[in-house]
């Protein structure tokens, strides 16, 4: 082998051991032989996550969002995020800025107002003349109801306590009632129709013998169903009076007073249970009994209407007597929905349509049909009556009236219904049950009682 090959072998065999040096030298250096970190893209190691491959990245909480501070023009300052709040130094000039600022407060549940300057929560005894002014001269804010309803407007989850003393009588817009009686009011009740938006909590107003017309009364009544409106009407040509929430009438046998005329206003007793207004030949309208649908007795025998249309609604009756005047011939569809009936004096009227109704009647206990009226009905329509009615005493073969066998057993003894009725309508205290206004102890002022 000549010589230059042999140094090229040796120098060779010298660079594989100074490469094989260097290799052992770098790894060396990693950390007891760990991998090496990745490298950026600028040669640089990359530090080690920790994490897996494919494990999601941990996303940092938000920064919460201060809640806002609020300067009232009282100078207060509130959180946007407050549940109460004591605006009681509120003026009628600030009511704008605050609205503003009230409508930043979605939390807000309670706003109090203060009082009108003439409120105490202990009123002195109501006179007639403290009856007769609506504002107090005492009340020294100047606030009006229209400032209270814008606020309520910008805040309308929250409750508004203001106090405030009306017709001498002191009241909070969180009050449940609303005793108003007697008060002489000369403006068809505008100034408590002002009120009554903010008395979110009211249940209950009086204004028996206000001054208020029953048209107005009754625009009142209609515009907050959730709340009993309760007034007083004169009828009989100003000869009775009642308060609206009576239950009972007894006005049979006042022809000269019970007309037409002077009955119109029977209309607004929308909660009469009991109806006695029999032995009244000169009232013909009865349309008054449409808004009565409460009604669970109604008697109007031998008085002056000639349809029962007016009976539709009055669906829970319970016993009624419909015995006509003299003979007529009548439809008695309009009794189709009184499926509670449980007694039915209609004897005497002659020719009628409708006989079908009676067959839904099942809670029928007594039923007086009459000779005269049952000769009309078509042939086999008592067979199916008494059948569909078989636990009724049913009487068809002989005339009745009002009395006789309607209210005296057999026996002489009086029928168990007859006697409730009597209760029912205190019979046996009248006259000092009839709505005369000196038997009614509301019917006086507060003052004169």
């Amino acid at each position: 082998m000549k010589k230059k090959q042999i140094n090229l072998i040796i120098a060779l065999m010298l660079a594989a051991v100074l490469c094989l040096a260097l290799f052992l030298t770098g790894c060396g250096r990693q950390r007891g032989g760990e991998a090496p970190s990745e490298q950026n893209a600028a040669g640089e190691p990359e530090a080690l996550s920790g994490k897996e491959e494919g494990e999601p990245e941990e996303v940092p909480a938000p920064t919460p969002t201060p809640v806002p501070e609020l300067t009232f023009p009282d100078g207060s300052v509130h959180m946007a995020d407050e549940k109460t709040l004591d605006l009681s130094s509120l003026s009628h000039a600030d009511v704008g800025e605050a609205a503003a600022l009230l409508r930043q407060m979605p939390n807000l549940k309670s706003i109090d107002m203060g009082s009108d300057g003439a409120w105490t929560g202990d009123p002195e005894p109501l006179t007639a003349e403290t009856a007769a002014v609506e504002r107090s001269p005492e009340a020294d804010r100047d606030l009006t109801w229209s400032d209270l309803r814008t606020l309520q407007e910008a805040a309308p989850g929250a409750e508004i306590l203001y106090r405030f003393r009306f017709y001498g009588r002191d009241f909070t817009t969180l009050d449940e009632e609303m005793d108003l009686n007697h008060s002489q009011m000369t403006d068809e009740g505008a100034a408590v129709r002002e009120i009554l938006p903010l008395m979110s909590r009211c249940r209950y107003l009086d204004m028996d013998s206000c001054g208020v017309s029953s048209e107005k009364m009754a625009e009142i009544r209609d515009a907050y169903p959730e709340m009993d409106v309760v007034w007083r009407i004169w009828f009989a040509n100003n000869t009775f009076t009642m308060r609206t929430d009576s239950e009972r009438l007894w006005c049979a046998f006042f022809a000269d007073y019970m007309t037409d005329e002077y009955t119109q206003e029977l209309k607004y007793l929308t909660h009469l249970k009991y109806l006695d207004l029999g032995h009244n030949l000169q009232l013909h309208n009865w349309d008054f009994l449409r808004y009565m649908p409460d009604l669970e007795v109604c008697i109007i025998t031998a008085s002056g209407w000639d349809t029962l249309d007016m009976l539709e609604n009055c669906t829970k009756l319970e016993y009624l007597e419909i015995i006509p005047m003299s003979r007529i011939e009548l439809d008695l569809h309009p009794l189709a929905g009184m499926t509670e009936l449980e007694h039915l004096n209609m004897s005497g009227m002659g020719k009628t349509e409708g006989w079908e109704v009676l067959l839904n009647m099942k809670k029928m206990q007594r039923l007086w049909i009459g000779r005269a009226t049952a000769y009309y009905f078509p042939e086999g329509a008592m067979d199916q009556i008494l059948e569909a009615l078989p636990n009724a005493r049913i009487v068809y073969e002989t005339d009745t009236s009002a009395v006789g066998s309607w209210r005296t057993d057999p026996d002489g003894s009086i029928p168990p219904r007859y006697a409730l009725l009597r209760e029912q309508f205190d019979y046996d205290h009248w006259p000092q049950v009839a709505p005369y206004p000196y038997n009614d102890p509301k019917c006086k002022a507060p003052w004169e009682a």
